[in-house]
């Protein structure tokens, strides 16, 4: 054994980068020598075969996140626009396409690296030191230059920077909660567990120490602790690239492009070669229709609609960070949430109610007073204490816990040496203490069982209590009942006076809800949205909590979960939750459930839930939660509990109609523009200024912006956007537009003005035919289509009448003040682009479009009415729905009203077979107290 302290790999460890480089055997065998530490010299070479110790971020350089901007499906459309504009060497509109991209990009640029920067921030704080023991004394080195085998000391509140081995100091307390979900810290050392030598010894990076000084010998760093495990977890799940509602807009705008390049084929062809217009007339027109239908300004919108809400969630507690998430959640149809410190306090409570038992003549009260006798107030950081003392101090109405401690000290003196502290083996906490009326009382209180008898074996002070037998009937009794509610508990007993102990009773402790986890649960399931619980707690208390917060009592545990079948699966859309789960069984929780076609929510907050945060379409790390969490959530809560998440669910609903009304919006109008144009070519052998199509789209477009603040009202229930429903609701409010337009090129010389008579009559004349229609008549068609698409959206936007909803003052300034701008030019016409306009043109052409609107209203009810009667059940396969999971999976457009009990009437003889692989108990459950839904 090198006496400098280097460690040598034994014969009996397994060579490798996840082995530590010395035997574990030698935590007995060699311990002085462990304790010597590592030289310089060592350190360099571990550092060289392990590397730092840090968990590598796979985090996208800023040139590329600036090129990413330029690189999706509409940028990509805008461009191939641009392009044609510089071939045909049309200037101003490529100078105008090329700045609303840049805008595009730049915008997008900025807010996902504000939306980054957010999340640093949370991270960022001075680098993290610890004593390491190098070359036989302790420095403060660096956490991130912990290699294995070196020597840390730790102490009460010390993070555990890597997967170590505790080696001497005191019997420490460590909390594992970020990583197993388990409430209270567990004692290191402590027993092994069964075929796993030294695992009692074992101290996992990113647990806490909460109490206790000890040296401890590193084993793993880096991406070879758990945390780096996890870390790969989350690489492999993926990150995502484009939301739900944003794939199903990019569908129905490849339909749209899809007909206009169809309609333009054609244009081309009829006018070239059988109206014989020249080659570069033809290539504008084909222009002005390829920037009709490309909408130019949708990635600003859905850019300036997302960060907008993701301002307004961070003022209510939730830092997005990916704005892809807020259209997520309007989809979301399914909420796993952890239990710890999101459904609960994380705050470990003592009741001295009724829930509470007394025995040998003592009340709850009493028996709370025992218990606070008995601990230890300097020890703030042990759970069991401190909640005991909040509990007290509650009882006694006291302002502050130090307030009933100091009152308490007026009542009770404790006898020097009189405490005795806990620890692993002795698993009980002890006081003597002298009242002041001069009784001497010897308290205790710890696991039920010991307190009832202490184990000969320790070295605490012995005792049995008075009626050993029928007590301890009665006291296991009371303790196995408190056990099936949930509860962990604590025995207390006393002696007086140097008596015999009495058991005086039994304190039950629970990790309460929070105040605000029944009402944010039943508002959450309001908006039809399931909520499951997934802990890693033992199984009743996960089930007690589940009934105090009203979430259901159907709460399973893993091994339901395997092996995979429509039974299993039919049995994880049932389950209220989920108990005594590893990082490996939330995964298939949520994998199960998006394989049913469910977009699905997960909160977690420590390294034991990234995995299934990255896995779900919105991964939520709740206040809290470790770094690792934080990287793999797409929203990070800054505030406790579930609320923010109910929050988020209505912004986003809010959100997802904003962008809806823009996409119908922009459909209708270009299957307006474009069957227009068409048909004008066709039946009246007439062409349209290509430039009045370009200032239409483009102006248009930027003046829809303002819909980003639009006011709207949250649906009630999850939104599952289509394709088809999307088509069908904007087309057949486009082709009305189009017969709108038509009706006034065909018919109105019947109601306009004589200029505009003349000029029908002279764009009809045969003379005229294959010219440009008459500049008067032109410039009111402009003037109608730029009217009609302005107020649509005051449609679009509702789903009943457009005066039913008041919209926000941006969208209806925007509007007001472009549609002023448009009417005095045509009005006033100073640029000789447009032919000056009656006024009672004008007028007669607000009249006209607003009686339109009423009409459109109609269509529009009557068609949102028919799809939702008829809309068909058929899988929508949507290959965008997550990049998280690249399987097509099945939106649940057959949901029934409990909308989270799939329709398995066809398939329920295939479930009933595969039932017979599920345990008895299970079976039964299914069949007694639940039915199919036929």
């Amino acid at each position: 054994m090198a006496a400098n302290g280097d460690y040598q790999k034994m014969e009996d460890v397994a060579s490798g980068p996840l082995e530590p480089p010395f035997a574990l055997s030698r935590l007995n065998d060699d311990k002085d020598g462990l304790l010597k530490g590592l030289t310089d010299a060592r350190v360099a070479e571990l550092v060289e075969q392990y590397g730092l110790n840090q968990v590598p971020e796979d985090k996208e350089p800023l040139w590329k996140m600036f090129l990413k901007q330029f690189t999706g499906p509409m940028q990509i459309m805008i461009e191939c626009a641009a392009l044609l504009c510089f071939l045909i060497h049309n200037w101003p509109d490529f100078t105008i396409i090329m700045i609303l991209l840049v805008t595009n990009g730049v915008l997008g640029f900025i807010e996902e690296k504000n939306a980054q920067a957010s999340v640093d921030a949370l991270k960022a704080g001075l680098e993290k030191k610890m004593p390491v023991k190098r070359n036989g004394t302790f420095e403060s080195i660096p956490v991130v230059q912990v290699v294995p085998g070196d020597v840390l000391f730790m102490r009460g509140g010390d993070i555990v920077p890597a997967d170590c081995y505790w080696l001497e100091g005191d019997p420490c307390q460590v909390d594992e909660a970020a990583l197993t979900g388990e409430s209270l810290p567990v004692k290191v050392p402590r027993k092994d567990d069964e075929g796993k030598p030294f695992s009692g010894r074992q101290m996992w990076s990113g647990s806490i120490l909460k109490v206790g000084e000890c040296q401890a010998v590193v084993s793993h760093t880096g991406v070879n602790t758990m945390i780096g495990e996890a870390a790969k977890a989350i690489q492999e799940a993926g990150g995502k690239d484009i939301g739900v509602f944003e794939g199903k807009i990019i569908e129905a705008a490849q339909v749209l492009i899809l007909i206009t390049v169809l309609v333009v084929a054609f244009l081309f062809n009829f006018m070239y070669f059988a109206q014989g217009v020249p080659l570069v007339e033809v290539l504008e027109m084909s222009l002005s229709l390829v920037i009709a239908s490309v909408p130019v300004a949708l990635p600003m919108v859905m850019k300036v609609t997302l960060s907008i809400g993701a301002k307004e969630l961070a003022d209510e507690g939730g830092i997005v960070t990916h704005l892809t998430a807020l259209e997520e959640i309007a989809s979301m149809k399914c909420l796993c949430s952890d239990k710890t410190g999101t459904l609960t306090t994380a705050q470990m409570t003592v009741y001295y109610d009724e829930t509470a038992r007394s025995y040998s003549g003592f009340s709850t009260e009493q028996v709370l007073e025992f218990a606070s006798l008995a601990s230890n107030e300097a020890n703030k950081d042990d759970p069991i204490d401190a909640a005991v003392l909040r509990a007290y101090s509650k009882m006694k109405g006291a302002a502050t816990v130090e307030a009933a401690i100091d009152k308490r000290k007026l009542e009770f003196a404790l006898d020097k040496d009189g405490f005795m502290g806990f620890n692993p083996i002795v698993k009980r906490t002890c006081a003597a203490v002298t009242a002041s009326d001069g009784t001497k009382w010897f308290c205790a209180k710890g696991m039920v069982d010991v307190i009832l008898k202490t184990n000969p074996d320790d070295e605490g002070k012995q005792w049995t209590v008075a009626d050993y037998d029928s007590m301890s009937k009665e006291a296991s009794k009371a303790d196995a009942d408190l056990g099936v509610s949930g509860f962990k508990t604590l025995g207390v007993a006393v002696a007086k006076n140097g008596g015999p102990m009495q058991f005086a009773g039994i304190l039950p402790i629970m990790d309460p809800p929070r105040h605000d986890t029944k009402e944010t649960i039943r508002k959450i399931k309001e908006a039809q949205v399931a909520v499951k619980m997934i802990t890693g707690d033992h199984h009743n208390i996960g089930k007690e909590l589940a009934r105090q917060i009203d979430l259901g009592t159907d709460i399973r545990t893993p091994d339901c979960l395997h092996p995979a079948s429509e039974a299993r699966d039919f049995i994880v859309l049932q389950a209220d939750g989920f108990a005594k789960v590893k990082p490996l069984d939330k995964h298939e929780v949520v994998s199960v459930l998006q394989d049913k076609g469910l977009v699905v929510g997960m909160t977690g907050d420590g390294v034991n839930d990234a995995p299934a945060l990255a896995k779900a379409q919105i991964g939520i790390a709740v206040h809290g939660a470790t770094d690792a969490a934080k990287s793999a959530g797409d929203i990070v809560l800054t505030r406790d509990g579930l609320s923010p998440i109910y929050t988020a669910i209505q912004i986003s609903r809010r959100i997802f109609k904003r962008l809806k009304s823009y996409v119908i919006y922009r459909i209708c109008i270009t299957v307006q523009v474009v069957f227009f144009l068409a048909a004008l070519a066709i039946f009246f052998d007439l062409r349209f200024k290509a430039l009045y199509i370009i200032l239409l789209a483009l102006f248009h477009d930027l003046q829809i912006v303002t819909i980003a603040y639009d006011h709207q009202i949250a649906g009630h229930k999850p939104e599952t956007p289509t394709v088809l429903g999307l088509l069908l609701q904007s087309y057949s409010m486009g082709i009305l537009m189009f017969a709108q337009t038509m009706l006034l090129v065909s018919c109105g010389h019947y109601f306009l003005s004589d200029r505009f008579a003349d000029g029908y009559f002279a764009s009809v004349d045969a003379t005229a035919a294959g010219t440009e229609m008459d500049k008067y008549m032109e410039t009111t068609i402009f003037l109608q289509i730029s009217n009609s698409s302005a107020i649509l959206i005051f449609s679009a936007r509702t789903v009943g009448f457009f005066f039913t909803s008041m919209p926000a003052w941006q969208l209806a300034l925007s509007t007001a003040l472009g549609q002023v701008l448009i009417n005095v030019w045509c009005l006033w016409a100073p640029s000789g682009l447009v032919d000056k306009l009656e006024p009672m043109d004008v007028l007669g052409i607000w009249l006209y479009d607003i009686a339109w609107l009423l009409l459109l209203d109609l269509v529009k009810i009557v068609a949102g009415r028919l799809w939702d009667k008829y809309k068909p059940a058929a899988i929508d396969r949507n290959p965008a729905l997550t990049a998280r999971d690249r399987n097509s999976r099945r939106l649940s457009n057959n949901l029934r009203p409990s909308y989270m009990l799939a329709q398995v009437g066809d398939q329920k003889s295939g479930v009933d077979a595969q039932l017979s692989q599920v345990p008895l108990q299970q079976r039964n459950s299914l069949r007694l107290s639940r039915t199919y839904k036929k």
